[in-house]
């Protein structure tokens, strides 16, 4: 017959891990990047508060004006450079130096006015006014010579008759050149004026967030030791009482002792520099002298030497004043 066996079931222990129970539930992946857009968004618009936000849209406004103007200005010099040439060349052919060298004529022209126009747009940013007829002269000297090589070759053409569409483009792009050559300079003083005008508002910075502070650390737990292991104490020796006799000596007060510091009066010294004088004084280990009292307080030569004969004592010099 088999033996009896009996199964003791003992109480349930629960085990709580401590790294698990702290762990967050693990947010759904809409919410985390939503919350991550929204992150964003209040740092937008904390930027966009900033002024300085204005400055940077300006710049990039003025960057792109001048590289369409700069690209315009380029097609239409181009053209008008043929027109020049073309004047100057007459009928002379490639095979001559003088033919490529009227290339470079409406590029100079050209260089010069631009050059004008920037040197104008400085001074309109920073307000100052031009009141210069040689400037203007220069400028419609520059636009007529450029106008005129143009127009005279089209008007009388070496070949063929007038053409009414090549003398209205002769005309219109020496003039559209000369005021794209106005308007650059006048975009860049108006940004330059713009941005100036801009106050800068300072944005506060955030406030860092306090360390938490260290629990302290326990107390050390007191250690008792056993009376029977414990040193018995040892009574400390009696004093002995030894008799001391103090001499006493008497201290005869002298006049230089008991002599007060001598009055400044009537030299006309504020009492601030009096009690600067005093302190001085009191500082050396030596009679004062004019010299020191200048150096200190730069009074002149003859107060300082009324104020050290005041201090100086009857005998410092060996004999009496």
């Amino acid at each position: 017959m088999a033996p009896h066996r009996t199964h003791h079931r003992g109480p349930v222990i629960e085990v709580n891990n401590p790294d698990t129970d702290k762990q967050p539930a693990k947010q759904p992946r809409p919410v985390r990047k939503l919350s991550k857009r929204l992150d964003v968004a209040r740092q937008l618009h904390e930027l966009e508060k900033d002024s300085a936000l204005d400055i940077v849209d300006i710049e990039r406004l003025r960057q792109s004006v001048t590289r369409c103007l700069w690209l315009f200005l380029a097609v239409g010099s181009a053209f008008t450079t043929t027109g020049v040439q073309d004047f100057l060349a007459g009928d002379l052919t490639p095979a001559d130096p003088v033919w490529w060298g009227c290339w470079g004529v409406e590029p100079c022209l050209v260089g010069i006015l631009i050059t004008i126009l920037r040197w104008e747009a400085a001074m309109i940013a920073r307000d100052i006014g031009i009141d210069s007829k040689a400037v203007d002269w220069l400028k419609r000297f520059l636009l007529g010579s450029t106008l005129v090589m143009n127009v005279v070759p089209a008007l009388w053409p070496r070949e063929g008759g007038i053409s009414p569409g090549m003398l209205a483009a002769h005309i219109m792009v020496p003039v559209l050149v000369f005021f794209l050559a106005e308007v650059m300079p006048i975009v860049q003083a108006r940004c330059t004026q713009a941005r100036r005008a801009i106050n800068l508002t300072n944005t506060p910075a955030p406030a860092p967030v306090p360390a938490p502070a260290p629990a302290p650390a326990p107390a050390p737990a007191p250690v008792t030791v056993p009376a029977a292991v414990a040193e018995p104490a040892t009574p400390a020796p009696a004093p002995v009482e030894v008799p001391v006799s103090i001499p006493v000596f008497r201290v005869e007060p002298t006049s230089d002792a008991v002599a007060e510091p001598p009055a400044l009066d009537g030299l006309g010294i504020p009492p601030g520099m009096q009690a600067q004088i005093r302190r001085l004084v009191a500082d050396l280990d030596r009679p004062i002298t004019a010299v020191d009292i200048q150096q200190a307080t730069r009074l002149p030569a003859s107060i300082a030497a009324k104020v050290a004969n005041r201090f100086t004592p009857a005998t410092a010099n060996g004999y009496t004043h």
